[in-house]
Formats: structure tokens, sequence, C-alpha cells
């Protein structure tokens, strides 16, 4: 790699420049750290240059030899640090610029490497190759790449490749190498980890199908019918408290990696028993048993990798037996019947730092549907959330600091199904993992509503890692509220939930394991998923 580096900055040399300060010490210190920089006496250089940039440090001259002094002593971040401080300087040095884009290139950062490269014109692509083992036909892997040969890769064709090559769902793994050309231009080679068939291996399928075994659960899975990226998945519960059955059939539209198609079909069969608590003293406010089947169809299109969204429509069907009312239940909420819905729903990363390895991903979701109860009921489910994601460190996944907002809302007469819950439980995903979401196998042990707002904060620390096995863990901070329309259901309060999350990746498969504890009432949870 270092070798790639030497011929990516062949050609370029920094100029001494001199800036508003003519400091004569500035100027003797600056010759004098080129001169131990030339002898390789690499801790001199940098003390001498560091002197000289104390006095004048509004001259980018001294940033960017105290980047070169600490490239060559294999210091990658502190070399990226003095170039941006540089940059800041001189946003236009091309030496600079050439120079931070190959160092954020050896650090793994591709899209801050083409931040920078890109104001020089660089990097111009000659050729794109494919791993021969790859099975997935390569026109698909062709037209999921948005940059082509004989022209600049910006950061935003990349930014879109990498969106529409993870929409495949076939690449849990993939990289783009960059190879220099003599005449100055790259080749592009494309490494992957493919899923074909069951998965990447035999051990991984077992795996990932058998995750669910210690709660009644498998997760058949099948990729890359007919090497087209059309990949089946599937769950099957016998959980004889919430029985589920789930099918998901997706492909790119007519071989188009920018459009991809999605059918599902669900199917429930589940006991309520709605309380307060998970533990303790908890009446039971109103209990029922729900049978659903869902058939869903969607169309998303990813233009860009920063904007996508989706329009779908879904047909379900509800009924319930054995209805006990109570504080929590009434009529108004226990609408049996047909069901069609339309949705929509946008994403997009407003913010995106690459060199800070900072960003912001958006989305909100709205689906509008029509209840063919006795009378018909029309209602609108609404919802929004932010993710900010940050590696703190300059290379690497050592840390990981997550923020992530929810918020939601129903609007008009909704079935119960439809009703938000705040709390831990394997078919929902509003996480406050204070709370567990079932008791004695039933759901209905967390607050329910029909407006919520929830935050999730997360500090992960990758303790081990193997290339087989990673495992990281940390603290965690939940806040959420929830409002609903019967007093049994929720009780308004804002909920303040903290703990200890465990994340262990087994061969694609990520296992979860957590301590949550309620601050309000003192109780623990303990949980365990496979997701």
């Amino acid at each position: 790699m270092r070798a790639i580096a030497l011929v990516l900055l062949a050609g370029l040399t920094a100029l001494p420049v001199r800036g508003q300060c003519a400091a004569k010490q500035a100027d003797a210190d600056y010759a004098l750290g080129m001169k131990l920089a030339h002898a390789k006496k690499w801790d001199a250089a940098a003390k001498a240059l560091r002197a000289g940039e104390k006095l004048c440090g509004k001259q980018k001259r001294f940033a960017i030899e105290l980047a070169g002094v600490a490239f060559e002593q294999g210091r990658d971040p502190e070399a990226a640090a003095w170039l941006r401080r540089g940059l800041r300087l001189d946003p236009k040095d091309e030496y600079a610029n050439n120079f931070a884009g190959t160092v954020y290139y050896l650090m793994g950062n591709m899209p801050a490497a083409l931040k920078y490269w890109n104001r020089i014109g660089r990097p111009r692509m000659n050729d794109l190759d494919f791993d021969a083992q790859l099975k997935v036909r390569l026109l698909l892997l062709d037209r999921a790449v948005a940059f082509s040969p004989a022209a600049v890769l910006e950061k935003g064709q990349y930014e879109t490749t990498e969106k529409r090559v993870q929409a495949l769902g076939i690449f849990p793994e993939w990289r783009i190498e960059l190879e220099p050309r003599k005449d100055g231009s790259f080749d592009a080679e494309f490494h992957a980890v493919e899923r074909d068939g069951f998965g990447s291996s035999r051990m991984a399928a077992v795996v990932s199908t058998l995750s669910g075994l210690p709660y009644e659960t498998v997760y058949p899975a099948y990729y890359n019918i007919g090497r087209k990226a059309v990949n089946l998945r599937s769950l099957l519960r016998w959980d004889e408290q919430k029985r589920r059955a789930w099918v998901e059939a997706a492909g790119p539209w007519r071989e188009l990696p920018k459009l991809r198609w999605r059918l599902s079909a669900d199917a429930r069969d589940e006991n309520w028993a709605v309380r307060r608590s998970f533990t303790g003293t908890a009446p039971v406010l109103g209990s029922l048993n729900l049978e659903r089947q869902e058939a869903e169809a969607s169309l998303t299109t990813y233009r860009s990798g920063r904007l996508w969204w989706t329009m779908g429509t879904e047909f379900s069907h509800r009924s319930y037996r054995s209805v006990e009312d109570g504080t929590a239940l009434n009529a108004s909420l226990v609408l049996p019947g047909y069901g069609l819905g339309y949705t929509m729903s946008v994403a997009g990363k407003p913010v995106d730092m690459p060199e800070r390895r900072f960003m912001v991903t958006t989305a909100a979701r709205s689906e509008t549907a029509r209840i063919w109860s006795s009378p018909a009921k029309l209602y609108e489910k609404l919802q929004g959330k932010a993710l900010a994601q940050w590696y703190p460190e300059a290379k690497g996944k050592r840390w990981e600091l997550t923020q992530e907002v929810r918020g939601g809302g129903l609007l008009g007469a909704s079935p119960f199904d439809e009703l938000f819950e705040l709390g831990v439980e394997r078919d929902n995903d509003l996480w406050l993992r204070g709370h567990i979401a079932t008791r004695d196998g039933r759901k209905g042990s967390a607050p329910l509503g029909t407006r919520y707002l929830l935050t999730n904060s997360d500090i992960d620390r990758r303790i081990y890692g193997n290339g087989l096995i990673d495992i990281s863990v940390g603290p965690l901070l939940d806040i959420g509220q929830m409002g609903a329309p019967t007093a049994g259901l929720s009780t308004n309060e804002w909920l303040f939930d903290t703990g200890v999350e465990a994340r262990i990746d087994v061969l694609g498969t990520r296992v979860v394991l957590m301590w949550g504890h309620d601050l309000r009432t003192g109780s623990n949870a303990y949980f365990g998923v496979a997701r």
C-alpha cells in the first residue's frame, strides 16, 4: 500500500509558501526541519517543524510537511489531521489534496479519499474488474456501479454504487481497490464475500437458519436465485403464544439495481394480555387473541447514495377472538375485517462528513389505510427517524457511537394491531430496553399507544474479532414516552432505561444480548435475539 501511495503522489511536490508571517526563526525552523526530514531523522524533523508552525501557524507549508513526516512514520491519522489543517488555509493546494486523498485511501476511507481527490480531478478510471468467483450475473454488477471507465470517479458516484450494491442483499462485505497505472489513471477491482444459495458458506447457512431455535424460531433463506440477486427470506415460529409465518422475495426490477421490488406475506396467531409491567404485580387490563394475514408489494428507487424512496401497497385481514375488555381495550380498538393500505417512505443522508467519520441518515414513512369493519374506518400512520453515527477513531471500528431519535402518530380510527409499542420484543423495533414487551409468552406488557417519541443512545466498544466472530459491548440509554387513547394502554409518563448491550457477529449473523434497567421502577430486563 505504501508503494501505491508513492505512485499516487508522484510528480507533485510541496512548495514552501510564505504568508504574512516573516519571522526569520520560522524560516530557520522550516529549513532545519526539511534538512532533517531528508536525512530521515523524523522525530527531530517534526520537532523543528512544530516550532515553526507555532510561530507562523497561518503558513500551510508547516502543516503539510508535518503531514509528510507523520506519514513516513506510519501515523496516517496524524498525517490526515495535519493535511486538513493545511487545506483549511489553502483548499486548492494540489499537492495537499492529492496527499490527503492518498492517506484516507490507505486508511480504508474511500469517501474521504474521493472528497479530496475530486478537487484536483482525480482519480481517473481506466477499467473495472470483478472477482472471477462471483456467481451473480456481471451485467447486474456492472449496472450497480455508477461510475464509468475513462472518467473521474466522483464521490457521489461511489456513494450511489455503495447503496445499490448493498441493496442487492447478497454482499455482506465488499470493497473497491484501486491499482495505479503508468499513465496516471487507475484500474478498479471489485472484491466481495457473496451470499449464494443458502448463504456464503455451509456453516454460515446453518448459523443463520437455526439462530432462533432458543425461542422456537427458524430463519430459512435462499439468495441469488438464478444469479439475478433475487433473494428469498422467511421466518417460522411455533411458539404457542405467538405463532408466525413470514416470507419475503426481493430482487432488482428488470435487472436494474437502481429499482428493487419486494413481495411479502405474513400470518400471525398471537395471544395478547395487556399489563403495565413484565414483572411483579401487574393485573391484566385487557386480553385477546389476534389472527392477522397480510400481503405487501413495494418498489424502492435508489437514484443516488444520498436519497432513496419506496412506494407500496398492502392488503390485510384481521380477526379477534376471546376479547376481554378492560381499561386498555374498547370497541373502537377491536376492529376486525379486511384492510387496504398505501405506503410511501423516503430516506436520505443529509449530513455526511467522511473525513470525520460522522453521518446522519433520516427517514419518513406514511401509511394510509381503510378497514372494512362495521362501519368502515380510515386511518393514517406516520413515522419519522434520524440516526447519527460516529466512529471517533480515524480508522477501524473499535468505537462506535450512535444516537437515534424516532417518533410517530396514528390519526383516525386504527385497529389494535396497528398500535405502537415501546419495549423489547422480537417482532417490534421500537426498543425501550428496560421494558420487555412479553410476559408469560404473551405480548402486551410494554407501553402501547397511538403516538410516541423514542431516543436510543449507544456506545459500542469492539473487544474481540478474528474474522469469523466479532464482539462489541457498551452502555445504552433509552428515553421514551407513549400517548394512548385509553388509560390501560400507557401511563403517558416519560420512561428512562439504561443498561449494557453486547453484539456478537458470527458468520454474518448478529446475536444481541442485553441487560436493561428501568430507572423509574428499578426493574431489570434480560433479553437476547438473533437479528
